[in-house]
C-alpha cells in the first residue's frame, strides 16, 4: 500500500519546498490551488524587476540549454546569459535597462518548478521579499473568492552537488514575509504559520539575507547589489501570473 503524501489540510495556506513537494500538496487536481513561487536569490527577484519594466519572463529549467536557445529564437525572446558575460542574467541587476518584450530566463531552481507545475491546473504567481505584502494580498482574493480555493507556499531551495535540495534562509524567509502578511492567520497550516514566524523574529531581514550562504556567494563573486535588491521589503506592487504566454504583471496594486 502506498504512502499517503503529506498534505497539511485542512490548512487552506500551505507550505512545502521544492517542485516535488509543490506537487505532492497540489494533489491530483490543483485547479483551485493559487502556487507561489519563492526564490529570493535570485529567480523571483529577477522576474519582478523584469516585470516592473513590462517585460513578459519565459521560466525555463537550466540544464536544456539548447531548448532554452530555440524558445528564445522562436518568440524574438532575449536569452538571458550567465552573470558576468555583460548580458542580461539572472542577475536582477542586469535587467533594470529593460524596456518590455520578452526574456527566457532560466535558473535550476524557481525557472525549473515554474516551468513543472505548467499544466496543472494551478494558478502561478512568482513572489518573493520585494513583492511579499502584494503576494499576500493576491493569496487573501484567492481564499476570499471561493471556499475551496487554497495556496501552496513553495520555497525552492538550492541544489547540493549530487542534485539534491538544499533548504536555504533566504527562500524561507521570503516565503515567510509572504505568509505573516497574510490577513487569514487562522488558515496557516504549522509549516506556514512557522515560515512567518521566522520573518517576524529576524530583526534585520536584509542583513540576514545578505549573511546566508547564496547571499555571501554573490557578494564574493562581486554582485552585492543582487543581494541589495533582494532585500527591498516590498519595493514593488507587481506580481507576475505564469500563463501560456510566461510570466507577466497580472496583479498589481489592488489586486486582480
Amino acid at each position: 500500500m502506498p504512502e499517503p503524501l503529506p498534505d497539511q489540510r485542512p490548512a487552506r495556506v500551505r507550505l512545502e519546498w521544492g517542485l516535488t513537494g509543490a506537487r505532492a500538496l497540489l494533489g491530483a487536481d490543483g485547479s483551485a490551488c493559487l502556487v507561489v513561487v519563492v526564490d529570493v536569490l535570485s529567480f523571483s527577484t529577477a522576474v519582478t524587476v523584469a516585470c516592473e519594466r513590462g517585460t513578459v519572463v519565459h521560466p525555463y529549467p537550466y540544464r536544456d540549454p539548447a531548448g532554452a536557445s530555440a524558445l528564445a529564437a522562436r518568440l524574438g525572446a532575449t536569452l538571458a546569459g550567465p552573470r558576468g558575460d555583460g548580458r542580461v542574467s539572472l542577475s536582477p541587476s542586469t535587467l533594470r535597462h529593460l524596456r518590455g518584450g520578452r526574456l527566457v530566463l532560466p535558473s535550476p531552481n524557481g525557472a525549473t518548478i515554474a516551468h513543472g507545475l505548467a499544466g496543472t491546473g494551478a494558478v502561478v504567481v512568482v513572489g518573493c521579499v520585494r513583492n511579499a505584502s502584494a503576494v499576500a494580498q493576491v493569496v487573501d482574493e484567492h481564499l476570499a473568492a471561493d471556499a475551496t480555493h487554497d495556496v501552496v507556499l513553495v520555497p525552492a531551495g538550492e541544489r547540493w552537488a549530487d542534485g539534491s535540495l538544499r533548504p536555504c534562509l533566504e527562500d524561507h524567509l521570503g516565503a515567510g514575509a509572504i505568509a505573516a502578511a497574510i490577513p487569514r492567520v487562522g488558515d496557516l497550516s504549522t509549516e506556514a504559520r512557522a515560515a512567518a514566524l521566522l520573518w517576524q523574529a529576524t530583526p534585520d531581514p536584509a542583513a540576514t539575507i545578505r549573511d546566508t550562504t547564496s547571499g555571501r556567494e554573490l557578494v564574493a563573486a562581486g554582485w552585492p547589489q543582487d543581494v541589495e535588491i533582494a532585500a527591498e521589503h516590498d519595493a514593488t506592487e507587481s506580481v507576475a501570473r505564469l500563463t501560456d504566454d510566461g510570466l507577466g504583471p497580472a496583479f498589481t496594486g489592488n489586486g486582480p
